[in-house]
């Protein structure tokens, strides 16, 4: 069973990055329950977006959040996130969601995090 509650990430592991952002995961928040592994995401933005890519909104330059990555149907969801805007402010925060599992584009930086996450935790 997974327990959700505050996870203070200070080992972060770049997983991959494309033209919007460069991703890691927090290695010490690896928690696998058979073929899903659960972690702490981040995703710090090249070019700072405003929230809904509205003009005026505050400017969202990292995303924190804990998803789960399925090693078998390669397949992930976001369970949780938090944008942060200058200073690492909290600008939004979702709470905990309930979401569906959706499929991974080829080459993508989920793709690359589920392959570091099952690597990772089929290891241990």
């Amino acid at each position: 069973m997974f327990v959700s509650g505050p996870v203070v990430a200070e080992n972060w592991v770049r997983v991959g990055g494309d033209d919007d952002a460069e991703h890691f995961v927090d290695d010490a928040t690896l928690s696998r329950h058979g073929e899903v592994v659960r972690a702490t995401k981040r995703a710090v933005y090249r070019n700072p977006q405003p929230i809904g890519g509205t003009a005026g909104m505050p400017l969202i330059l990292e995303s924190v959040g804990v998803v789960e990555d399925d090693c078998d149907r390669i397949q992930h969801r976001a369970i949780s996130i938090t944008l942060l805007g200058e200073g690492r402010k909290v600008i939004w925060a979702s709470g905990e969601m309930k979401r569906i599992w959706e499929s991974i584009d080829p080459g993508s930086p989920g793709l690359a995090t589920l392959e570091f996450v099952c690597a990772r935790t089929a290891q241990r």
